[in-house]
């Protein structure tokens, strides 16, 4: 879309745009001027929220931190304007204003906008003083009671959507306070209502807070005074059963044979390692004695065996010398033999004087006799310490005895005990959860706290009337001008010659001719005098520069086509030629649509070129195919030869020879002959007279969009190569035409 266009369009209807435009202001400015002064009252609390969660001094989580504050307050405000906290300033308001004990009424009912009953009034103010507001921690009431309090709001204005009108709550800035703003018709009702709201606002955000802290309190409270009437049921069941068998105390006898068990199993512990101690040492005195013997024995013949074998070896001594001294001491077997044995008497006399020179084994050891004494007192210590085991062992298995006839007479006894225990166990900690639970609620504190009441405001908020019926007017005006712009962009017609040369390519544009009132217009005086109608001077200009085109192009037969009807073809045509008679050429116009025949609707009036056109048909033998004129007209430089209405196709009409010779005929006596062709989208007409034609002329009118039937005229002119003059664009308007 071309912006130079679209800012064409602006300039044509810049008289709509200011029409709108004040039309807006000035009902934006009666509108607000009929309205009611309007009174804000406004109150101050803190939230504790940026205490709570301020941003840390070192920055080190400042975004999260940021986040949080800002989530947190985008809830609490979200929760203000919810329709529980608006419902309890409803019920708050409606109390005032139906029963009158705290003032007089604010405002009357308007029963014509909801009209309710008297009794349904005192129905309902009966109930809204039975509620306590400060306890309520959720207003969810009957549905009856909630379809009345609606009805009567409305009549009253105290209904949610006109409360939420009136109530604004948002920040201040980056603190950590809220601004609550109440605009109302009345300043005292505005004062009254900001205070009231912020009043129920508290109470009820504090209800809420602390709700799961009551019911903890109240389900630990239930909790232990069950968990007491257990407890107290079991110790009353034990002391029964206990009265009932004697039993002095639970488990008193069977803890005294227990530990007599324990100390009965000691003592026979401690006499079987005494008997088996006492056993071991009579074992090991045998031995001992056992060992001395066998020691003694191997002495004794020890002593005995190194004699005899001294006397042996002395003996076999002196022999040997004997021998030697026989042999003068020259026998080398019998020295050697000598040396031999004066060496082994030698070892046995050495060893035997060893075993002489020890000690006697009595005296380094204990006697024989003193052994035997240990022994029997060993023994005796072992008899003992089995007459103990046996005598423990006795006992033991009476106290077991005994132990297991208690356990049977107290087992129901021992079981209510350790349920007792139990549940004084569970007592005891949901009695510490209780005790909990009530701290955490006398701790909790309400983070909201009012700064500061509303005051009574002592002007009415400014209306702003001047400023907001500018920007009305502003505001409609853009609005105007975005609708123009998005007709112009949504709208695909030919409009002007740019838009034309973008939609159809491939064929040059002739001219355009503008859209001119049909009515009382004629042509003769439109081109034979100096008219100063602006369109018609626009209208004639834009068809001389077609006309200098086709006297330079030399082309006499000229056939115009149109690729739909009503493109506006047959008054361009027409135009044409009376601008071609007014330059002194001679025009004659062919009616060779044979479908929609609109240019014969002017061949009646005679001509002077009647007599010409007449044989011209005569002669080429087309009587029937066209209409004879008239004679004796006035001259005059156009003419309109019109058909018979015949609904055929021109080539079954139209010999071809003889339509040749009827054009030659009138090339006689015309300076241009144009030919008529039906809609090239919807008939063959214009590819059967096109052979007959020098050359062809689209014409398009302005308001047509390009479709797809269009696209395949579009190219059959095309494809005719030299034969296609252009186009012409008609109904432009004037001020698109530049």
């Amino acid at each position: 879309m071309d912006f130079g266009y679209l800012l064409r369009i602006l300039l044509r209807r810049k008289w709509l745009i200011a029409g709108v435009a004040l039309g807006a202001a000035l009902a934006a400015y009666l509108f607000i001027g009929r309205k009611p002064e309007q009174y804000r009252a406004s109150v101050i609390i803190s939230t504790g929220i940026v205490n709570y969660k301020g941003i840390n001094s070192d920055n080190s989580d400042a975004f999260v931190q940021q986040y949080q504050v800002e989530n947190a307050f985008s809830n609490l405000i979200e929760f203000a304007q919810s329709r529980s906290c608006i419902k309890l300033l409803t019920i708050h308001m409606l109390r005032h204003d139906l029963g009158g004990t705290e003032g007089p009424a604010f405002r009357q009912a308007n029963r014509a906008v909801v009209p309710y009953s008297d009794a349904e009034a005192g129905q309902l103010l009966q109930e809204v003083r039975t509620l306590d507001l400060d306890s309520i921690s959720d207003p969810a009431f009957s549905q009856q009671f909630d379809y009345l309090l609606d009805k009567i709001a409305r009549a009253y204005g105290y209904d949610h959507d006109a409360i939420r009108r009136s109530l604004s709550v948002k920040r201040k800035g980056g603190t950590d306070y809220l601004t609550i703003d109440m605009v109302t018709e009345n300043p005292q009702l505005s004062q009254f209502m900001a205070n009231a709201y912020v009043t129920r606002f508290l109470t009820y955000y504090q209800n809420l807070s602390v709700r799961e802290k009551k019911k903890n309190v109240e389900f630990y409270t239930q909790l232990a005074a069950e968990k007491k009437a257990v407890m107290d049921t079991i110790k009353e069941r034990k002391y029964a059963y206990l009265a009932a068998r004697g039993l002095p105390a639970l488990g008193k006898q069977s803890e005294e044979l227990v530990n007599k068990i324990k100390q009965l199993e000691l003592e026979r512990q401690s006499a079987m390692s005494s008997r088996d101690a006492a056993a071991a040492s009579v074992q090991q005195i045998d031995r001992y004695l056992a060992n001395r013997q066998s020691l003694h024995a191997d002495e004794t013949r020890g002593r005995v065996l190194d004699k005899y074998s001294a006397a042996d070896q002395s003996e076999r001594v002196r022999q040997l010398r004997e021998q030697s001294l026989k042999s003068g001491g020259k026998d080398p077997e019998i020295e050697s033999q000598l040396v031999e044995a004066q060496a082994e008497l030698e070892q046995t006399i050495r060893r035997s004087a060893g075993n002489i020179g020890k000690p006697k084994q009595d005296e380094s050891r204990r006697t024989k006799e003193d052994l035997y004494k240990e022994k029997v007192q060993a023994d005796v210590e072992r008899i003992e310490a089995e007459k103990a085991v046996d005598r423990t062992s006795a006992e033991l298995a009476r106290a077991r005895g005994e132990l297991s006839i208690k356990v049977g007479e107290d087992e129901i006894a021992s079981g209510m005990e350790a349920d007792q225990a139990r549940a004084e166990e569970e007592f005891k900690k949901v009695n510490e959860n209780l005790i909990a639970a009530k701290l955490t609620l006398a701790n909790a504190e309400n983070p909201l706290h009012v700064i500061e009441n509303a005051q009574l405001p002592e002007w009415p908020e400014p209306n702003r009337q001047v400023l907001i019926s500018v920007f009305a007017g502003i505001v409609a005006a853009t609005m105007t001008i975005i609708g123009l712009f998005l007709l112009a962009y949504f709208d695909h017609s030919l409009q002007s010659p740019e838009l034309f040369r973008r939609y159809v390519e491939g064929i040059p544009l002739l001219g355009a001719v503008n859209r001119v009132p049909l009515r009382g217009l004629n042509l003769l005086t439109v081109f034979q005098t100096s008219s100063e109608v602006p369109q018609h001077v626009v209208f004639r200009e834009s068809l001389r520069k077609i006309r200098t085109g086709l006297l330079k192009s030399g082309q006499r037969i000229i056939l115009f086509v149109s690729p739909k009807p009503k493109e506006g073809k047959t008054f361009t045509m027409n135009a044409l030629a009376h601008s071609l008679a007014a330059n002194g050429k001679r025009v004659v116009l062919v009616d060779t649509n044979f479908k929609s025949p609109r240019l014969s609707e002017f061949a009646g009036a005679p001509s002077a070129n009647s007599e010409a056109i007449n044989r011209a048909i005569r002669e080429s033998g087309l009587a029937e195919v066209f209409r004879m004129k008239d004679p004796n007209g006035d001259a005059a430089g156009v003419d309109v030869i019109g058909n018979t209405d015949l609904h055929q196709s021109p080539s079954e009409l139209l010999p071809p020879d003889a339509f040749r010779r009827f054009l030659d005929l009138l090339g006689e006596h015309f300076d241009f002959i144009f030919l008529e062709a039906a809609a090239l989208n919807d008939f063959s007409d214009a590819h059967e007279l096109a052979p007959f034609a020098q050359t062809v002329i689209a014409v398009f009118n302005a308001g047509s969009v390009i479709g797809t039937a269009d696209k395949d005229s579009i190219q059959f002119l095309k494809d005719l190569d030299g034969q296609l003059s252009g186009a012409i664009l008609s109904g432009v308007d004037a001020r698109n035409a530049g």
